[in-house]
């Protein structure tokens, strides 16, 4: 069978899909980069070369399944139509959406720099939890796998971000080895900062303070980033009141899709809470609100992913603050 190299390469919707083409094989990625579906493809590449409605079937077309292995979401059809794909798709609810990707130069982690050579070899060894003497707290790195106590594992990369030429290589960043936020259960990406890793979570849209580990001889001196000492708060209300939360009755999929903001590390006692800030309009000018797009969307200031209006609290890639 003949393929087409109109077809071949990379395409991106930007907030749902992105699927990658290479002659037969197609790879169909969530907007977090996590793979949902690699298959076999079949179309007819010369009506797709000569520009013509192309229709591409999938040899496999469920995109996701229940926990009973019933269909929740599958490929309706895919289509080549005036240089864009459409992705119609069907779900559970019997609905059906169609999504417009267009083909885009770089990968999906095209953004991200993997700084493995400069950083690996200080990490090694065992970070101790800052406030807690139990060995279980222990976060221990061997080689590219991190291990935190009871809370997960997984290998991972060092890297920073670079958005379109914006690379601030004072940021950096520990992450899962697939470069998505799934794989250490307990937690998703940790800070690497001077004599200190530190890490932040979401929990059910709680903000969860921020976990310091640091190695044993600087427990007592390193300067402890605010944020660490204050109690979880309920994002969703848009307040700093303090929530009260038992997370001994979450287990262990509760903490699954946890990001990590960025932590004040010039504090060592909790920041004053935050002023409010104006709403975002599609006509400002402000030189540190994200970049609004025609359609209504965003990139995020800290690592250019694409944000879905509204604008939301919290960028769902790497955490940081986007509003009040």
């Amino acid at each position: 069978m003949a393929f087409s190299e109109k077809l071949n390469g990379y395409w991106e919707e930007g907030y749902h899909y992105y699927l990658e083409f290479r002659d037969d094989k197609m790879t169909l990625r969530r907007y977090d980069r996590v793979i949902e579906l690699e298959t076999t493809v079949s179309y007819d590449a010369a009506a797709l070369d000569h520009g013509e409605r192309t229709v591409i079937t999938p040899a496999n077309d469920r995109i996701s399944s229940g926990l009973s292995g019933n269909m929740m979401r599958e490929i309706h059809e895919l289509r080549y139509v005036n240089g864009v794909l459409e992705l119609e798709t069907h779900d559970y609810a019997d609905e059906y959406r169609v999504y417009t990707l267009k083909k885009v130069e770089n990968g999906p982690f095209s953004h991200i720099v993997i700084r493995d050579d400069e950083f690996l070899e200080g990490l090694q060894g065992v970070w101790k939890k800052w406030g807690s003497n139990s060995e279980g707290n222990d976060l221990v790195i061997t080689g590219n796998h991190l291990k935190w106590g009871i809370w997960g594992e997984g290998d991972f990369h060092v890297i920073s971000y670079n958005y379109r030429g914006n690379y601030d290589p004072q940021h950096v960043y520990l992450v899962p080895a697939d470069l998505t936020r799934d794989s250490f259960r307990g937690f998703t990406k940790f800070d690497v900062l001077p004599d200190m890793l530190t890490t932040q979570m979401m929990v059910y849209d709680m903000s969860v303070p921020t976990t310091v580990f640091a190695r044993e001889d600087m427990l007592d001196k390193i300067r402890v980033p605010g944020s660490a000492t204050r109690p979880a708060v309920n994002t969703m209300n848009n307040t700093d009141r303090p929530v009260p939360i038992n997370f001994m009755g979450l287990g262990m999929n509760g903490f699954i899709g946890m990001m990590m903001p960025q932590p004040d590390i010039t504090a060592q006692t909790p920041p004053p809470a935050p002023q409010p800030q104006p709403d975002i309009k599609p006509d400002s000018d402000a030189k540190n609100s994200p970049a609004v797009l025609a359609d209504g969307s965003t990139f995020c200031p800290e690592c250019g992913t694409k944000l879905e209006a509204p604008i939301p609290k919290f960028c769902w890639n790497c955490g940081c603050r986007i509003r009040e």
